[in-house]
Order: C-alpha cells, then sequence, then structure tokens
C-alpha cells in the first residue's frame, strides 16, 4: 500500500498550523523574493495595474489568493484562453460592445453574450457554464449591500470576485398614449402609476434584475406586485420595450437608452449599478484584461453617450466577496 505525498509527515513541521499563520497579505518585499525580482519591479507592476494589490495608508499589500491565481493564470498562457462566454442582465450598452469585440476577435477567439437575467446567469456561473456574469439587482444606493448578499446565496461565491462597471438610468416606459393622458407630463407620477390598476404591464422574468426593481417599486408604494395587470411577459429590456411600442401594454420597467431607441416617453426612477461576476482566475484571463480594457476605451465611452443614460467608472473597480 502507498501513501500519498501530500499525507506524508514532516518531521518537526506541522503543517495545518503553519498554513493558517500564512497571512493573507504579501508585502513588496515579501512578493519580491516569491517572485525573484527586485522590489523596483513590484512597484513597476502595481504602479500600472499589471499584478493585483491595492494601497492601504500609503503601502502596497497584495492578496496571497489572486497573487497565486494570477501566476498559475500567466504561468499556463490562460485557461481557455480562446472564449470568453458571458451571460446575466440584459443590457443595451453590453450587447453593443459585445457585438463589436465579437468581430473584432472572430479570427482567433469567441466572445458570446447570453442575456437571461442575472439570477439565471449566476446559476450558470455557479455551475462553471460560463465565465462571467453580469448583474444588478435594484437601486445604486444598495448595490453594494445586495450585490454581496445575493452573491453569497451560490455555493462558489468565495471563489468569485466583483468588477464595478457602469451605472445606468432605469425608470418606467410609458406609451404614448398614456403619456398624452398625463397631460404629456410625466412628472413625479411613479406613485400614480404603480397604484393605476388599468395599467397594462409588460413584465420581465422572475430572474431579472429589472423585475427586482419593479418589486422594490412597488413596496415603496405599499402595493403588491400581484395587483399589477400583466398584459405579457418578456425575457429582455427589447421586447418589453416593443410591446410598449405596439400597443400590447401600457407600461414597462426598462432603461432609458431603450426608450430613447422607441422613441417611447421616459420616467426616470432610479440608476442601478451594473456589475461583472466571475472567479479569481477568470479574472486574470487575457480575454478578459482585454475586455475589460474595451469597455474603458473611447469607443465605449462614444457608444453610452450616443445611447444616453450611461455613466462609466473611471476605473472598473475590483472587489472581493467574503
Amino acid at each position: 500500500m502507498t501513501t500519498p505525498v501530500d499525507t506524508l509527515p514532516y518531521p518537526g513541521i506541522d503543517r495545518e498550523n503553519a498554513d493558517r499563520q500564512l497571512s493573507a497579505f504579501l508585502t513588496v518585499p515579501q512578493l519580491a523574493e516569491l517572485l525573484h525580482v527586485n522590489e523596483k519591479k513590484i512597484y513597476q507592476l502595481a504602479g500600472l495595474g499589471e499584478i493585483p494589490g491595492t494601497k492601504v495608508t500609503g503601502k502596497w499589500i497584495f492578496p496571497r489568493r489572486l497573487i497565486e491565481d494570477w501566476l498559475l493564470e500567466n504561468s499556463h498562457g490562460g485557461v481557455m484562453h480562446d472564449r470568453l462566454l458571458i451571460a446575466g442582465s440584459d443590457d443595451r450598452l453590453v450587447h453593443q460592445l459585445c457585438s463589436r469585440v465579437a468581430i473584432d476577435w472572430q479570427q482567433h477567439a469567441l466572445l458570446s453574450y447570453s442575456p437571461a437575467g442575472t439570477r439565471h446567469g449566476l446559476r450558470m456561473l455557479d455551475s462553471g457554464r460560463i465565465d462571467a456574469c453580469f448583474m444588478h439587482w435594484g437601486a445604486t444606493e444598495e448595490s453594494a449591500r445586495r450585490h454581496m448578499g445575493l452573491l453569497r446565496c451560490y455555493r462558489n461565491h468565495q471563489s468569485w470576485v466583483i468588477v464595478r462597471c457602469l451605472q445606468r438610468s432605469q425608470g418606467l416606459l410609458l406609451s404614448r398614449s398614456l403619456a398624452h393622458r398625463l397631460n404629456g407630463s410625466c412628472g413625479n407620477t411613479v406613485s400614480g402609476l404603480i397604484s393605476d390598476r388599468s395599467l397594462r404591464w409588460a413584465r420581465r422574468q422572475s430572474d431579472s434584475g429589472t423585475e427586482r426593481l419593479l418589486e422594490d417599486m412597488c413596496l415603496t408604494e405599499g402595493r403588491e406586485m400581484t395587483e399589477l395587470q400583466v398584459s405579457t411577459q418578456c425575457n429582455s429590456d427589447i421586447s418589453a420595450a416593443a410591446a410598449v411600442n405596439t400597443g400590447h401594454a401600457d407600461i414597462c420597467c426598462g432603461l432609458h437608452s431603450t426608450a430613447a431607441d422607441f422613441g417611447l416617453p421616459y420616467l426616470a426612477v432610479t440608476d442601478v449599478s451594473l456589475d461583472l461576476v466571475m472567479t479569481r482566475k477568470t479574472y486574470f484571463r487575457t480575454l478578459v484584461q482585454e475586455f475589460l480594457n474595451r469597455l474603458q476605451d473611447t469607443e465605449t465611452h462614444a457608444l453610452s453617450a450616443s445611447l444616453g443614460g450611461y455613466s462609466l467608472l473611471p476605473n472598473a473597480q475590483l472587489v472581493t466577496i467574503d
């Protein structure tokens, strides 16, 4: 009978205690020793954002787990380096960005974006069927707490990181006849619209962040979602807006940019934060870093301005999940 190598005793060394005593963070000298480079090189890499780290009270520290993932990714040239599968929240800007990047990458890599709602995307991420998931779950001011709370519901959340990408305006899209009935001015009518039981709603699927936002609106007005008259259920922002535009519904919850596309009256309610979730290992893949760079480039900024209702963060912010 053979004994597995990792269970062999090491004289004088308590491996369990030794692992426990390892700090979760590395200093500049420790990282320089690990990588066999001088400290100046570490400062250079950190300053350029090429290595995962953060400044605390003016000093650089580096999360050990992220450094290990970064080393693994760079050592093997990138896991699944020729594909990037994204799902989750439906977004006009992301749609157009992914279309542009997919065309540019077509000779060497596949980019796929399949928006089917926040929770559906997170389930796919949890089961390893996709690489990354866009998510939003309520208004921006609540997003830090809500996003963390939702992610903790999934089995593999401790291996995930959040990239805070952008904010967008979200509210109510009205049919032209409804807007005319409101004398051409929406004003402060959210309460009245939510309370009007005669209105026909185009609703989104229950897994979507947009449906969650509508639920928040109802709760704010002391109403139940079941009180809304539903004329059709839609699986995308565009299909909900199309239902309103064609007269199959009077109202829906959706994006400022989609309302502009259809020329529909729009009542802004709140801004929502759109975050991108993935595993730590995926974050360091070459394709992911290239995609995040494209999200911040001048073309995407120009596109967001033309669509309307978007605010791109100056720099994508990386957040780890406890």
